[in-house]
């Protein structure tokens, strides 16, 4: 019997593909007329152009069938019509499904616009029994000419209502799609502002043609929620009023006829994703609540931009533009083109839709400070903190932070909450400051300013462990106190520089978990055994301390505080590692040995000792626990 390819939904959904230089070589250059062909003694008489938007049955006739002479008793005719190698039921009156045939034109064609388009078939008479099909003619080839089943879609739309005052001459508004032909990618798009008194919003779509004219052509609301119909048949669109949104996007698929409306607000970030990390590690850009985000960011080559920091849903890349500036989309499209290496300030506003990038040379603190606002302190990147550091001895007085030695990009304000031309920053003091500035990650920028004890930010252990090669960064608290959580295997020591030996520190009396120390030479520290330790460093009385951790676990309301989800070290990636369920939205934090004298909560990406519970809502989760990474605790909570 005839195989039958059901193509329709998928070779609609195809659709969905575009192309910028849209050309349809495949349009006929004649009109279609009827054609007829031989099969057999019999023959295919076609019927002219058959126009599938003017078809209100499942099936429709394209040609009419002299059948070829043929007899075996016992056995009855059937046919099938061959179309692109594909074979479909064609009855004995030369009917087939219009589903069938206009999935057949989509399929040559690549869309589904409303004009004569012609494809080549050839008909087949079979003989069956029921059990038995013989083939006993095929036709000579023809072509039938169909005019898709597709309404008339134009460039352009245009919202006309209760936002401008029903004004169908006004442009303001503009629904379109990529700027592809509307039948390779029917989705068109448009973001409006909400009211500002939270009402709702009542509309019809003017197409281009339409502009000033009558409402003839408007698309209107559909009898059905989310459904619209052409040529103003229907009453308005209705969107309900959210009193958090800020915007709604307006989604209309033109060949489905279905439309949606989406309030937006802005999230708190969005994210900078791109070759510098091998696109692995997205970075934040903190937003100004209206739709303005920024930060400092190194870039190496292209990039995108992304709402969320776990998945890929709803990225936006370039629609226009070069590196430095341009237009985003949310429809897809190429990355930003590739910068060369280096730190950025990045600014995206998702309003417009638009990215700009300005190359950082420098970034400074500049005030009455350092006597002046002529001088400008330049700041240090500092890769362990991911901060803009300065150490300096500063006057009491008022200072800020610039880019470039110039004041178009500058941050002022609070100290933990920087913003663009903020108000100057005050120090009250004379003396030695560290001040650093953060202008990416998970906060609004920000900066600390504390005086300078002399103490360097870090202290390393360097170890049989790591082939006396590797260091370990212990994080100091500015008070010459350090500590970091590290694997330990074999004798070690302790030294200020990462990159030589100079004024290290060795053992000088203790036991293998602890002792004193001292600058002038001497034995190792003793293996304290192969294991997991807190180490713990005092540059004020020279002296250090270690604390075996035999277990890491995971603890909260999801086991009623009561029993450890125990951890897994992973030597290779340097963190703790478990994969659980948990049942209902929960508060959980980490701990050592089944105990609370050792514990991490607070930030994930800044995990403290008696930090707050963190909230994780329910589901199965990969925790990996970072202990001493990159100068501070953090975990990856990555959703299975």
């Amino acid at each position: 019997m005839t195989k039958k390819i059901l193509l329709g939904l998928a070779l609609v959904a195809s659709l969905a593909a575009c192309t910028d230089d849209y050309k349809d070589w495949l349009d006929p250059q004649v009109v279609g007329q009827p054609q007829t062909v031989s099969f057999g003694d019999g023959s295919i008489t076609t019927v002219g152009v058959i126009d599938l938007n003017n078809v209100t049955d499942e099936n429709v006739k394209v040609c009419t069938i002299t059948a070829p002479t043929a007899s075996k008793e016992g056995f009855e005719p059937i046919y099938s019509i061959s179309i692109d190698d594909a074979n479909f039921d064609i009855s004995a009156d030369g009917a087939m499904s219009v589903a069938d045939l206009q999935a057949c034109v989509v399929n040559q064609y690549g869309n589904c616009r409303p004009v004569e388009r012609g494809i080549q078939g050839t008909v087949s008479m079979w003989l069956t029994d029921g059990t038995t099909t013989v083939k006993t003619a095929t036709s000579a080839p023809f072509t039938l000419w169909v005019i898709p089943k597709a309404p008339v879609i134009e460039t352009a739309y245009y919202l006309t209502g209760s936002i401008n005052g029903w004004d169908n001459t006004d442009t303001t508004y503009k629904l379109t799609n990529d700027g592809s032909d509307p039948y390779d990618n029917p989705i068109f798009k448009l973001r409006i502002p909400a009211t500002e008194d939270g009402s709702n919003i009542e509309f019809k779509m003017t197409p281009e043609s339409g502009i000033g004219g009558d409402w003839s052509g408007c698309l209107a609301a559909g009898s059905e929620e989310g459904r619209f119909n052409y040529n103003n048949d229907g009453g308005n669109f209705v969107i309900t009023a959210d009193p958090d949104a800020l915007f709604y996007d307006i989604t209309f698929n033109m060949l489905d006829q279905t439309w949606s409306a989406t309030p937006v607000g802005f999230n708190e970030f969005i994210y900078e994703i791109g070759n510098e990390s091998s696109w692995s590690e997205p970075h934040a850009l903190h937003g100004d609540g209206n739709g303005t985000y920024t930060a400092v960011i190194y870039l190496d080559g292209e990039f995108k931009f992304k709402p969320n920091k776990d998945n890929w849903e709803g990225d936006w890349e370039k629609a226009s533009g070069d590196a430095t500036s341009g237009t985003l989309t949310p429809d897809g499209g190429p990355n930003v083109d590739a910068v060369a290496p280096g730190f950025y300030y990045i600014k995206v506003d998702l309003k417009e839709m638009t990215y700009a990038l300005t190359s950082v040379s420098s970034i400074s603190i500049i005030g009455s400070v350092k006597g002046n606002w002529d001088t400008d302190v330049d700041m240090t990147y500092n890769e362990s903190l991911k901060c803009w550091e300065a150490r300096e001895t500063l006057n009491a007085g008022e200072f800020k932070f610039r880019l470039n030695h110039d004041w178009p990009i500058n941050w002022g304000g609070a100290f933990d909450n920087l913003v663009q031309d903020g108000s100057n920053l005050q120090l009250a003091a004379d003396g030695p400051y560290i001040i650093r500035l953060y202008l990416s990650g998970e906060a609004p920028a920000h900066c600390t300013v504390k005086a300078d004890s002399g103490y360097p930010d870090f202290f390393y252990e360097i170890g049989n462990e790591g082939g006396w090669s590797t260091n370990h960064a212990l994080a100091g608290n500015g008070s010459g106190l350090y500590q970091g959580y590290y694997y330990l295997d074999g004798e070690f020591k302790f030294k200020p520089n990462a990159d030589n030996w100079e004024e290290d520190l060795e053992y000088v009396d203790g036991t293998t978990m602890g002792g004193t120390l001292q600058s002038s030479g001497g034995p190792n520290c003793p293996d304290p055994g192969a294991g997991f330790y807190q180490i713990n460093l005092d540059l004020t009385a020279y002296t250090y301390s270690l604390v075996r951790i035999d277990a890491i676990g995971i603890i909260g309301g999801f086991n009623s505080w009561q029993s450890d989800v125990d951890m897994t070290y992973n030597k290779d990636a340097g963190c703790w590692e478990a994969t659980t369920t948990i049942d209902s939205d929960t508060a959980l934090k980490f701990r050592a040995n089944h105990d609370w004298a050792i514990n991490w909560g607070g930030d994930v990406n800044n995990l403290t000792q008696d930090g707050a519970d963190l909230n994780v809502a329910a589901g199965t989760y990969k925790f990996q626990l970072y202990l001493s990474y990159q100068g501070n605790n953090r975990v990856v909570i990555t959703r299975q």
